[in-house]
This record gives structure tokens, sequence and C-alpha cells, in this order.
């Protein structure tokens, strides 16, 4: 039943500076995804390099954008 689900923070609830929890869960989920994407063929290795070296400097949002991007463009093909 919806009523017994806990209740989830609102956007104002949630800030999106450094070190907050929408910065972690960039930091931490990422990486998989990249992973998984790379892993399924889904984006090329070297989107995938540059997605990694992206990380790798603190920047998991820009690498995230850069991967959606190729798998919305092969889709669009």
């Amino acid at each position: 039943m919806i009523s017994d689900a806990p209740r989830s923070r609102s956007s104002a609830e949630v800030g999106d500076g450094p070190g907050t929890d929408v910065d972690s869960w960039f930091t931490t989920e990422v990486p998989n995804i990249v992973d998984g994407l790379a892993s399924s063929q889904s984006i090329g290795p070297l989107t995938a390099a540059a997605a990694r070296e992206l990380i790798a400097v603190g920047r998991a949002k820009d690498a995230l954008a850069l991967v959606l991007g190729e798998v919305d463009g092969s889709w669009r093909r």
C-alpha cells in the first residue's frame, strides 16, 4: 500500500551542491552505470574510457551526460 511506503525527501530537502546526497549518488552510481553500458556494448570503448577519466577527476555528472548522449544517439539512428 502506498501509505505504508517510507516518505521520500522532497527536492527542497535534498541539496545539489558539493557534498550533498545528490552529489554522493553520482559519485557512487555513475561508475556502475558506465561499466554496465560498456559491458552491454551500449557505449563504445572510447566513450567508456572518456567517462572513466571524467569520473576520476570528480566530474561524474559530465560522465553520465556523455554516456547517456551516446546511448540516446544510438537509438536515434
